[in-house]
């Protein structure tokens, strides 16, 4: 049976044939062409019944195609194959450390010294076997270990392999000792390996605890009221109330203002205020003794303080500490003292003291046979000037003495009573510097009162009173301005007298000297008149002594001043050189050359600003002894 087939091309030829027939004249048409059998009606139900199907040449594929469709259902099957594996490799290597479990439990509060057990739990909630399991724990600095010769607040522990699912703990004990409401920081590292990957993974989990309090204590036995001055002895007393003992411990103490440490059973270890303690067993207890002074205004009170912790990197970790405080109150005997009228006073060379006392009875008793003594100290003193009113003077001792012998008054001092005694003395016009060490000069007067007969009232109580007094003396800071015509640093030239219209030039010097105290900040400062000229030079070269045009000021910076610069070492001295070219106004006269002269600094022992200046100079030179006066009036 055959088949027709009509193609697109075939089909259009057709048509173009048919519509020329049409179209032209007297055509005439043929019988009706056959219907093609694949148009027939119930053919297509006769090829069903018969099994058959229709088919076209149109549906065949050339080898071509047939070998590119063949490639591509290869490559679609390696892709999908390498897809599907890549998916089920991915499966087997991924891992989600996550799912592994670990946390710390403990005590929330403790005391320091107490023991604390930390429970270490560690899951698997993965679907893979854990194997090389290793748990790492940090302990808090200074915790001792329980249970184990190993000293060492780092603990590794090598662990059995966690099955998928499984879980597991590990416990650590320690006793954890810090200052109070101190936090005390534990750690656990958990590192591990599945089992189908070579990777490890490290899981990490922290802890706090707090300590609430500590079993060491502190005690200081102290007075309850000193008076000013006083010398008196405490102690403080350590104690361990905890089940453990402390170790590498210092006691460290804080004195307040005023008070004067002298010595100590046991001694401390530097600075008078640091004990090693070393360790404290539990139950253990021991004390130290302290001897000194206090100095202190009426009411004051004077806090002692106590410190007991370690010494760790020289920083001072402290475990506890206590403050006990005592009033300073007035002796029954009181006295005090100012000089020229001051009690913070700062003395010169040469200058006269003039020195009060004033005493007092405090108490509602009256107080018999009274004494009053004041002892002066310091090698500037001339002793032979002491001028006193009443008193008597003991030159070997350099001691003052006031009594009922030579001060009625002070047979029987009355309930609130009060009186004073005076003195006066002067200081050396030359201080006493024959070496290097020979510097800050002070005078220093200790004067005490007291009695021979105490009341019984008062016999518990520190009657003796006491006042010392220290007054600085200051350095005396000298600057001398000189002008010189014929020198032999700076060689001059012009006429002598000078002359109108004519140059001459003169060399200026600065000389300063320092007595008793070194100097900071040391400068000299003068202004140079408008007719004068600066010429830049300047002896010595490298000295620090800067002009300026504008104004004519000069500044030569020395800094430091070394103590008995003039005395012992050389005079301070710079050299330089200005001229000046007469004009008619200044014929007949002399001219200035320099302005006042002006030396500055700071005494570093008493802190005062000091100056001292020198006058201008002119042109007739008094210090350079071969220039007479008339040498320095202007000639026409």
């Amino acid at each position: 049976m055959g088949f027709f087939v009509i193609t697109q091309n075939n089909s259009k030829m057709r048509l173009e044939e048919l519509e020329k027939k049409i179209y032209r004249p007297g055509e005439e048409f043929g019988e009706r062409p056959r219907s093609p059998e694949i148009f027939s009606p119930g053919q297509r139900e006769k090829k069903i019944r018969q099994g058959k199907w229709l088919r076209t040449e149109k549906s065949k594929l050339t080898p071509k195609q047939k070998q590119y469709l063949r490639r591509s259902g290869i490559f679609l099957i390696i892709g999908f194959l390498i897809a599907a594996g890549f998916m089920i490799w991915r499966s087997f290597i991924s891992f989600d450390k996550s799912k592994v479990k670990l946390e710390i439990s403990g005590p929330e509060r403790i005391e320091s010294g107490d023991e604390a057990v930390y429970a270490v739990k560690y899951g698997n909630k993965s679907k893979i076997t854990l194997k090389d399991i290793k748990l790492v724990f940090y302990f808090p600095e200074d915790s001792l270990l329980i249970e184990t010769a190993n000293e060492d607040l780092i603990q590794s522990s090598e662990l059995s392999d966690l099955g998928a699912g499984q879980e597991s703990w590990i416990e650590l004990k320690a006793r954890i000792i810090g200052q109070k409401d101190s936090q005390k920081k534990v750690q656990a590292r958990l590192s591990f390996r599945p089992a189908n990957l070579g990777s490890r993974f490290e899981n990490q989990a922290e802890f706090l605890t707090k300590i609430i309090s500590v079993p060491l204590i502190l005690d200081f036995d102290l007075p309850n009221r000193l008076v000013s001055g006083q010398s008196f002895d405490f102690s403080l007393e350590y104690l361990n109330q905890g089940e453990v003992a402390f170790k590498n411990l210092e006691l460290k103490l804080e004195y307040p203002a005023g008070f004067n440490f002298k010595s100590a059973e046991p001694e401390p270890l530097e600075r008078n205020n640091l004990w090693p303690v070393s360790d404290l067993m539990a139950g253990g207890a021991n004390k130290i003794f302290i001897h000194g002074a206090i100095e202190g205004r009426e009411n004051e009170r004077k806090s002692f303080k106590a410190q007991l912790g370690v010494l760790r990197n020289d920083q001072f970790i402290l475990y506890t500490e206590t403050v006990e405080a005592v009033q300073i109150s007035v002796s029954p005997l009181f006295v005090s003292q100012t000089v020229n009228g001051k009690t913070d006073y700062v003395a010169k060379a040469g200058e006269v003291l003039n020195y009060q006392i004033d005493y007092k009875n405090t108490t509602d008793v009256g107080i018999k046979d009274v004494v009053i003594t004041s002892q002066l100290d310091g090698s500037a003193l001339d002793l032979a000037s002491l001028e006193l009113e009443k008193g008597s003077f003991d030159g070997l001792n350099r001691v003052i003495t006031w009594n009922a012998g030579n001060l009625p008054a002070l047979e029987f001092l009355g309930p609130r009573q009060e009186g004073k005694v005076e003195f006066r003395v002067k200081i050396k016009d030359s201080l006493p510097i024959k070496n290097y060490s020979d510097k800050n000069f002070s005078i220093t007067n200790t004067v005490k009162i007291n009695s021979s007969q105490i009341p019984l009232s008062l016999a518990s109580i520190q009657v003796s009173g006491q006042s010392q007094l220290t007054t600085k003396i200051a350095s005396q800071l000298t600057l001398e301005a000189k002008g010189y015509f014929r020198d032999d640093l700076i060689p001059n030239s012009g006429p002598i007298p000078p002359r109108v219209g004519q140059a001459t030039t003169y060399t200026i010097k600065w000389q300063v000297s320092n007595t008793s105290n070194d100097l900071k900040n040391v400068k000299v400062a003068a202004y140079l008149p408008p007719h004068i000229q600066w010429l830049g030079k300047v002896k010595p070269s490298e000295e620090d002594l800067k002009y300026n045009s504008g104004t004519g000021q000069l500044i030569w910076s020395i800094g430091d001043l070394a103590a008995a610069t003039g005395l012992l070492l050389p005079v301070k001295q710079i050299a330089f050189q200005v001229a000046i070219t007469p004009s008619l106004t200044h014929a007949g006269g002399l001219v200035e050359l320099i302005g006042q002269s002006i030396a500055t600094g700071k005494d570093s022992f008493t802190g005062l600003e000091l100056t001292s200046a020198d006058e201008p100079i002119d042109t007739d030179l008094p210090d350079d002894l071969t220039v007479n006066q008339q040498d320095g009036i202007v000639a026409e």
